[in-house]
């Protein structure tokens, strides 16, 4: 019986890897990949969904829309941190900037809190609470307030993102995949991204090492569609430069 449940945990965290890299799968799948009942498989995707991890739909499953924010912080702290330092050297002469919902971006507002003269728009609401005790001008774009991650979206968010332009917006990212591509679990995310970019003069991408080789369900855009990168991932040469054919600077962290 102890040797089911370490072969069943092991088998639950093999389909939470899998569901990290395509986004979904089906109980046939996994089944035939596992070499156990679809019963067994079935079992297990509702243990995964009882604890918050998945979806299920008929005959399958998909990754739960996003993590809970008080998982994330506690995740690749230190390397977000790094991350965090790295984007602030690039605001530079900027005055207005946008923050994104994550907790990377949360770090960068906490570095900002003292600076004056600067203007940050935000849909994150732990990013508008470090800040509203700083020193700079404080805009939120309210709209339907996504519980897990504490941000806004929606089309009522996306409308007001369309009357900012920015000088600088930061930009997190929950799935990169190898084909260097943005997506996300979360529908209404796509537009609302899409916007931020619009409405950008610089964009910068925010994003750990633990974000790539990912893939979620709705694709968002190519990582060309950004200025510049900052990531503690390690490129090898002939990867960093085909990332900088597409116009991308890579700024890295260590």
């Amino acid at each position: 019986m102890k040797k089911e449940k370490v072969l069943s945990g092991e088998r639950q965290q093999s389909i939470l890897s899998i569901l990290e890299k395509d986004g979904s799968v089906s109980v046939d799948e996994l089944a035939k990949q596992f070499s156990v009942s679809g019963m067994t498989i079935r079992r297990d995707l509702k243990y995964l969904e009882e604890k918050n991890r998945i979806e299920r739909f008929h005959g399958g499953a998909i990754l739960r829309d996003e993590v809970l924010y008080q998982e994330k912080e506690v995740q690749n702290i230190e390397a977000k941190k790094r991350i965090a330092q790295r984007a602030l050297e690039l605001i530079k002469d900027a005055k207005v900037i946008f923050l994104d919902a994550g907790t990377t971006n949360r770090e960068l507002a906490l570095l900002l809190k003292e600076r004056e003269g600067l203007s940050v728009v935000t849909t994150d609401l732990m990013v508008a609470g470090v800040l509203q005790s700083g020193k700079g001008r404080l805009f939120f774009c309210g709209g339907e307030i996504q519980k897990s991650t504490g941000s806004a979206l929606g089309s009522y968010t996306v409308n007001q993102l369309k009357d900012y332009s920015f000088d600088i917006a930061f930009l997190g990212a929950s799935s990169i995949n190898e084909k260097l591509e943005l997506s996300t679990p979360t529908l209404e995310k796509v537009a609302l991204k899409k916007a931020i970019l619009q409405q950008a003069k610089q964009a910068v991408l925010l994003a750990d090492a633990s974000k790539f080789e990912k893939q979620a369900m709705m694709k968002i855009c190519s990582i060309q569609e950004f200025d510049i990168l900052v990531t503690d991932k390690t490129f090898s040469e002939k990867e960093k430069k085909e990332v900088e054919k597409l116009g991308v600077k890579v700024e890295g962290v260590v």
